[in-house]
């Protein structure tokens, strides 16, 4: 019962979380710009927003394909179809509760393919490791290739403010607040001393399906295709926010570097907040205004390449559930 209440609130949570989101970006919007958003939805080339959106079915496919590879070197050849179906339903289930979809996955195979839950979870913990290897590889090259705007960015929003305050926080209670911040840490540590022996149970469950989901990646049959699915993922993933630049006169003129910045802190915001819903829409807009594109613009294009990728989830999402519940009424059928 607690289990389930807990489950509800974390739902309330994130989807107000993401409302609230929503919230900051139109508050200050006038009338003028409210109209303005409007005309760039209305007046967007819709060929480039549909591009990307069959980019981005053939990125769940390779994702399919490559789980199925890492699953095979434990003695498990699941159908392709049944691998993409959970990929699919998981995803669907991210818009609830983050990470809520890893689980469903492994409960798919586990119920569909008879794969043990433990073992397909392990392999899911060494898909998001290759897929966060690809994302901090990305993140650097985002510095390198765009330091100069990142820098002034940081150093105007992020360092200058934190220096001043830093700075009057010092000047004022600073012994008051050490204090209360270490009475604060001893509380923590107390607490932490209480439940050491639950933590290290869950770091030695953690560590050991991490360990058994990467031997997996040590024995995949052939490495090397398994190596071009994990690139060709992420370069779909890249190109499905790049291409969107051509849909707006505003954006059609912007590099191949604008479209990193706004895969990486994109993805950020997708993993943070379920399915990304008001996140992904502020962190585009807030990119966009430091390569000279307006707000109303940066909104429009916010919400067009979030709905548009949200709207093929929901779609295949809930496809994917009914051919499941069909390939179980068949099989009991069978039976």
């Amino acid at each position: 019962m607690k289990y389930k209440l807990f489950s509800i609130l974390k739902i309330f949570f994130f989807l107000g979380l993401g409302i609230l989101l929503i919230w900051l970006v139109i508050k200050d919007l006038t009338q003028v710009e409210k109209i303005e958003i409007k005309r760039a939805l209305k007046e967007a080339h819709y060929f480039w927003i549909i591009l990307p959106v069959s980019l981005g079915l053939l990125s769940h496919i390779s994702r399919a394909i490559r789980w199925k590879m890492l699953l095979q070197p434990l003695g498990h050849n699941p159908k392709l179809s049944t691998t993409f179906y959970a990929v699919m339903a998981g995803y669907l289930a991210n818009f609830a509760i983050p990470r809520l979809g890893e689980i469903t996955r492994c409960g798919i195979l586990n119920k569909y393919e008879k794969i043990p839950f433990s073992q397909s979870f392990g392999t899911v913990i060494a898909e998001r490791t290759i897929d966060l290897f690809f994302l901090v590889l990305l993140f650097f090259l985002t510095i390198i290739s765009q330091f100069d705007i990142i820098y002034s960015y940081a150093l105007t929003k992020i360092i200058s403010p934190l220096q001043s305050k830093l700075t009057a926080f010092i000047g004022k209670s600073f012994f008051l607040y050490l204090l209360i911040g270490l009475a604060i840490a001893i509380v923590l540590l107390f607490l932490f001393l209480r439940k050491t022996s639950l933590i290290k149970s869950k770091i030695k469950i953690l560590f050991s399906n991490l360990l058994a989901g990467i031997s997996t990646i040590k024995n995949i049959q052939n490495p090397f295709l398994f190596l071009i699915h994990s690139v060709f993922i992420w370069l779909m993933y890249y190109l499905m926010v790049y291409l969107c630049f051509f849909a707006f006169a505003n954006t059609i003129h912007l590099s191949l570097g604008v479209g990193l910045p706004i895969l990486v802190f994109g993805s950020v915001g997708t993993i943070t907040v379920p399915g990304g819903i008001g996140a992904y829409p502020l962190i585009v807009t807030e990119i966009l205004k430091l390569y000279g594109i307006s707000a109303t613009i940066g909104i429009a294009f916010g919400w067009i390449v979030w709905t548009s990728q949200s709207i093929l989830i929901l779609i295949l999402g809930l496809f994917s559930f009914v051919m499941l519940a069909l390939q179980k009424n068949k099989t009991e059928i069978i039976h």
